[in-house]
């Protein structure tokens, strides 16, 4: 599995799966109930055979791949960046996934996300930022409206996207 260090950084904040040679899923460590199941059934209609036609590629013949697809999960669609890594002869794929994030942030609201997800609190961001909380808050419903984000996780996630997450010797 031929990782370049810019794959490894994103590795480290996306989901994960493998897939068996005949590609049911035998492992998600964040989702276990998807274990037994298809990729491409998670997929929504308009995508599910491209990802099929993706996964019997690496599966079959051994070839990594890379694409976008969009995901039914928990009644809402996500938009996620996929990429397919075959392991060894066996069949097995590991599939590492991220959510693309498709909305537009104020450069006030990026400063906002970026401490909420660094674990800031609305006071503390407030503080940070020289606002008061109940403008925080108003920025951190406008943040999740935006990019249809409700958990710490979420919010994680859309700062590594917008490049908020770096780490100093990386700005």
């Amino acid at each position: 599995m031929p990782l370049d260090s810019s794959s490894q950084a994103s590795l480290a904040e996306s989901y994960v799966l493998i897939v068996s040679a005949d590609g049911t899923c035998v492992l998600h460590p964040r989702v276990p109930e998807y274990v037994g199941q298809k990729p491409w059934e998670w997929c929504t209609s308009e995508d599910s055979e491209a990802c099929r036609e993706a996964f019997v590629q690496a599966c079959m013949f051994r070839k990594e791949s890379q694409f976008i697809t969009h995901m039914r999960y928990d009644g809402r669609i996500f938009k996620l960046s996929m990429h397919l890594y075959p392991l060894g002869e066996g069949g097995q794929v590991l599939c590492s996934y991220h959510r693309v994030f498709e909305g537009e942030l104020t450069r006030r609201e990026r400063h906002v996300l970026a401490l909420i997800a660094g674990g800031a609190d609305a006071k503390q961001t407030a503080d940070a930022l020289g606002i008061s909380p109940s403008t925080v808050r108003d920025y951190i419903a406008g943040i999740k409206r935006k990019l249809h984000v409700v958990t710490q996780e979420g919010f994680t996630l859309a700062a590594h996207h917008f490049g908020l997450s770096r780490t100093p010797e990386e700005v």
